[in-house]
């Protein structure tokens, strides 16, 4: 009785680790979008399209279940959506270079 406990506490901490990444990787997908939203001008299409790839891919990971896949989609995503930040980033200073 102690061991079936045992084993079903390890398969409850496995299962809460893989809801906690889903809910990271659910959160980082939803804040991704909303800067490709706001920021969509500032964007080149080829971050764009290579940032909707990944969200596509974390999202198909997400449903699998597959803590690995999701572990390696959320790096990927945090990877491309930094080009986001790089692109709006640029921008900005290009225009603050251009008013001064």
């Amino acid at each position: 009785m102690v061991n079936e406990a045992e084993s079903a506490k390890e398969e409850d901490e496995k299962k809460k680790g893989v809801i906690n990444l889903k809910n990271e990787a659910d959160s980082m997908i939803y804040n991704t979008e909303k800067q490709l939203t706001e920021h969509s001008a500032r964007i080149p299409d080829s971050v764009k399209d290579q940032v909707r790839n990944d969200i596509s891919q974390l999202n198909e990971a997400i449903v699998s279940e597959n803590e690995d896949q999701i572990r390696e989609g959320v790096e990927r995503l945090k990877n491309s959506s930094m080009e986001i930040g790089k692109a709006i980033y640029s921008q900005s200073n290009d225009e603050d270079s251009q008013e001064g």
